[in-house]
């Protein structure tokens, strides 16, 4: 039943034809040519295949997008290093600072070509960002201090 066999019971020539013989000769290597990849040929290799001209523009964008809050994070990390350095002197230089990083908003107001309604709803949005500009203002101007000690304490 036991398909297992002791050492006793294997023979000699057994053990002669189990042992490998040396290592053959190394043949000389013969040269290549080398093609362009594929898509196909950086997969097998590992490697991401080329993407196509429009999802490469795609991708640039995301990461001049993702470079662009990088900076923006750092120039205000830095802005936050300079209040926790001299309090009473730089507060004014921060929150210019803290505004010149701020977009401007800008209304485009369509060519003559554009019908009346395209003005008029040009019009009206204007005056609906400045309403919404100066509700932000106000929020921003009357924070309870509770709030804004949390805030802070989240930062530092």
């Amino acid at each position: 039943m036991s398909d297992y066999l002791s050492k006793s019971e294997i023979s000699s020539a057994d053990r002669a034809s189990a042992r490998p013989n040396a290592v053959p000769a190394v043949s000389a290597a013969q040269s290549v040519t080398v093609k362009p990849d594929n898509g196909d040929a950086a997969a097998s290799r590992g490697r991401a295949p080329a993407l196509p001209a429009r999802d490469q523009a795609a991708f640039e964008e995301e990461i001049a997008g993702a470079a662009e809050y990088a900076r923006i994070h750092a120039e205000i990390a830095d802005i936050m290093a300079d209040m926790r350095t001299d309090p009473a002197a730089s507060v004014a230089a921060a929150t210019s600072r803290i505004e010149a990083m701020l977009p401007t908003p800008i209304i485009i107001v369509p060519l003559p070509p554009a019908s009346k309604e395209a003005v008029e709803s040009t019009v009206m949005l204007a005056r609906r960002m400045a309403d919404q500009s100066r509700y932000a203002h106000a929020a921003q101007a009357h924070m309870k201090r509770g709030t804004v000690d949390q805030i802070l304490s989240a930062v530092v």
